[in-house]
């Protein structure tokens, strides 16, 4: 038609490439290639930017950690356990606390693996699960189960190697005789001394020099300043063991409750 400019084809833009298809061919060759290699550079740069970086906490996470069951608290273990439950929040005054529900499939990785996995003792009497813990995690738990409590702390006790000897007795001056308590007394000894018999015998007098007696500054006692307590008391943690009937053996639901 009049008027219509001619469709242009990609050769007339590049005068070049008219006529050579082997020419064309290189080109495109080699411009997927810069396009590959400039994007295998650019994600290659992302990956070593954000190496090494952490990922964003979880409120999973936080529960595991005041609980002191997250992995990265137990590295030697090679193996961590996954909660089916978690809850993290924070009491009306602040305190931290966390709601974990565990479950257990029994055999190999049942609860006698759990509780070595991260050191726990053996289950307790059985005792009432707190209300929070219960309605944390959505009503799922039984009323009550085995608690599992720390075992007691050993009490010293005194070591009798380490007692303080009793002192030694006086000694007797020089020239003198101790009394023997066993011996009877001497009928024929004149208790009175003849003092006629005896002269006395002048004593030297003995003049000392004077030595200045040092005067003693006294030192001043540092005032001690109190160190005031935590705003919140330690990590405070109740686990509750309840085994799923008519499963495996070792099958167990475990509930914990940590305050920090």
């Amino acid at each position: 038609m009049d008027g219509i400019p001619p469709e242009r084809a990609v050769t007339d833009s590049w005068p070049a490439l008219h006529g050579r298809p082997v020419l064309r061919r290189t080109v495109a060759v080699g411009l997927v290639l810069c396009v590959s290699v400039a994007a295998a550079l650019v994600v290659r740069g992302v990956n070593s930017l954000t190496a090494g970086r952490v990922g964003r906490e979880t409120d999973r996470d936080r529960a595991e950690l005041l609980a002191g069951l997250h992995p990265s608290q137990h590295p030697g273990v090679g193996r961590s356990y996954v909660p089916v439950g978690a809850v993290y929040t924070h009491t009306p005054d602040g305190a931290p606390i966390a709601y974990l529900h565990y479950r257990v499939a029994g055999k190999d990785v049942g609860l006698g693996d759990f509780l070595r996995a991260y050191d726990l003792p053996a289950p307790g009497p059985t005792a009432p699960l707190p209300a929070d813990l219960t309605a944390a995690l959505g009503g799922d738990g039984p009323a009550e189960a085995p608690e599992l409590l720390p075992d007691p702390e050993p009490t010293p006790t005194p070591d009798a190697t380490t007692a303080d000897p009793a002192p030694p007795a006086p000694a007797a001056p020089p020239g003198l005789q101790a009394a023997d308590p066993d011996a009877e007394p001497d009928a024929d000894a004149d208790p009175t001394p003849d003092l006629d018999d005896e002269t006395p015998e002048p004593t030297p007098s003995v003049t000392l020099p004077l030595t200045p007696t040092p005067t003693l500054t006294p030192t001043p006692t540092p005032s001690l300043t109190p160190t005031p307590p935590p705003s919140h008391p330690q990590t405070t943690r109740r686990i509750y063991v309840a085994t799923i009937p008519g499963a495996a053996p070792g099958a167990a639901d475990i509930y914990i409750r940590a305050t920090g």
